[in-house]
């Protein structure tokens, strides 16, 4: 770092430190970079200032919020770290408007506060930002009935990697034939003719059928806000999100349903699947369920889903009997004696409504341990009823991944999947992970009803992590063939950039480097994030 690059920043008022910013350099996933100096954003101007001289200099310069991503996407390798985690504004009298740099658990209460819900839950919402969320397209646990980041976000600001600010509000462009045109009115300071952006030509599958977060969302007639959420931070820094609330979310009771095995696992998530989708309007696609393919479940299909019309859970979390370790002593109990276990959450209206849908989950508990009989055991439940026992429901899943990242060993990394295939390959999904997991130092958990598993290996030894990534690659190549993705929610980052050309093809990859060019030429912003390019 040359003395004129402090001075000129240093006249320019900001603020920078060339010293004692060790925690900006790694993130969760305990991957740890270097940097040359640190620069904390109070105001937009000094996001724009900073991209400026980084430009004219050609500095790499990588953004963070809360760190807390799992991909190594906010450790920088090498030049300036930009923190924006200041741009945390929040305004009761426009709850609809919030900094990149705001705490979600923050905002969620503050719009709580006034009635309304933003339903994007990531396990880490105490400390993760909105910004962050926005970047990698967050989903967590309640997604599985309301969706991702994505269907919240109604408009972006941007200060674009030239140091030009994109003021978008969702309809604004769209794509159309293979370019976005960026009209110069939301455009500032306002260029002389508009601004052409190459359009990805391939198309996302729908979400609901499968999560993924590998790469660039794409899709025909594509709103431009879209290209940004999800993009890793790599096409410009975002500076002020405008959301979309809902009315204050009802009431729920809350589950943990211990399963006996993995057939039974599987008939049980697809048959809620298919109630979810009958009884509540937030599913937008019908999951290729068909239960005859389930052998201990064959004469389910017989039954009267009518008999179950208020069953939707908004969550359905696993726990792997691999994970037991890491549970209180009752749940721990329950859980080595399954296959694993789902925790959900179920919403109603009134109090005689809530007497009636947990009577029908009951029925429907009742029906698989007639049809299951004594061949595999039986299914069995907890329930909280009242909102601290389902705080504490919550709290144990959320709590798995901060435990299992405190026996990472000194020394090693976690090697961590986020794998997710369509909804009807799970049972495919549970025994890949069964047969090629190795035992003792794997963890499976995750978001089950969406067919999006995290399996965790914790490696103690050199010979350990060796078989750790030839698993995950093999599995990889396992969940690509199956149309699966290799990231279900926490994107790419740089741990796992070298995977992308095999989840999304050479000429996605091809498509992503053109777009990314079009934008930063100069390559500036988040390097080696996502996109391995040549400087």
């Amino acid at each position: 770092m040359s003395g004129l690059f402090i001075k000129r920043c240093l006249e320019s008022g900001l603020h920078i430190l060339d010293h004692s910013f060790e925690n900006y350099l790694r993130d969760e996933s305990r991957f740890t970079g270097h940097a040359e100096a640190l620069i904390t954003a109070y105001f937009e101007s000094d996001i724009t200032k900073t991209i400026l001289l980084c430009n004219e200099t050609h500095t790499p310069l990588t953004v963070v919020s809360g760190k807390t991503s799992l991909t190594g996407a906010p450790v920088p390798l090498g030049g300036i770290v930009l923190d924006i985690k200041k741009l945390n504004s929040m305004n009761l009298d426009d709850p609809y408007k919030v900094g990149p740099g705001a705490i979600l658990r923050d905002y969620k209460n503050l719009v709580d506060s006034i009635g309304l819900f933003y339903p994007p839950d990531p396990t880490s919402e105490d400390s993760c930002t909105i910004g962050g969320n926005v970047a990698c397209n967050a989903s967590g646990a309640l997604s599985y009935l309301y969706g991702p980041t994505r269907d919240y976000i109604q408009g972006l600001r941007i200060v674009l990697p030239t140091g030009v600010i994109l003021n978008l509000q969702r309809g604004d462009v769209f794509s159309n034939k293979g370019v976005f045109r960026i009209p110069k009115d939301i455009l500032k300071p306002h260029p002389e003719k508009e601004l052409l952006i190459p359009a990805p030509s391939w198309k996302t599958p729908p979400w609901a059928i499968l999560k993924n977060t590998a790469g660039f969302y794409a899709a025909d007639y594509m709103d431009l806000v879209d290209l940004f959420i999800g993009s890793e931070g790599i096409l410009g820094v975002i500076v002020e999100i405008a959301t979309k609330l809902l009315k204050k979310r009802r009431p729920f009771f809350s589950m943990i349903i211990y399963l006996p095995d993995r057939e039974i696992t599987v008939g049980f998530v697809e048959t809620l699947n298919l109630l979810t989708h009958l009884n509540s309007p937030f599913r937008r696609a019908t999951p290729d369920i068909n239960l005859n393919k389930i052998p201990h479940v064959q004469s389910f299909n017989e039954i009267d889903y009518s008999s179950f019309r208020l069953i939707a859970p908004s969550c359905m979390e696993w726990f792997g009997c691999s994970t037991a370790s890491l549970l209180p002593e009752e749940s721990r109990k329950h859980l080595m004696e399954s296959y694993g276990a789902i925790f959900v959450e179920q919403e109603y209206d009134n109090p005689e409504q809530m007497i009636e849908c947990a009577s029908q989950w009951s029925e429907l508990i009742d029906q698989f341990n007639l049809i299951c009989g004594d061949k595999s055991g039986r299914i069995r439940t907890q329930v909280a009823l009242d909102n601290r026992q389902s705080r504490a429901f919550r709290n144990l899943r959320q709590s798995v991944p901060e435990k299992l990242n405190e026996q990472i060993h000194p020394g090693f990394i976690k090697i961590g999947s986020d794998f997710s295939v369509p909804t009807d390959k799970l049972e495919y999904l549970l025994k890949m992970y069964d047969e090629l997991l190795p035992k003792g130092y794997s963890y499976v958990f995750g978001h089950i009803g969406n067919s999006h598993i995290h399996a965790n290996i914790l490696p103690g030894t050199q010979a350990e992590l060796e078989t750790a990534e030839q698993v995950m690659l093999e599995m990889s190549k396992q969940i690509v063939s199956l149309g699966g993705s290799i990231a279900g929610e926490h994107g790419i980052g740089k741990i796992k950039s070298k995977y992308l050309e095999m989840a999304v093809g050479k000429g996605a990859v091809r498509q992503m480097k053109q777009i990314k060019k079009c934008l930063d030429p100069n390559n500036i912003l988040n390097r080696h994030t996502l996109l391995s390019i040549e400087n």
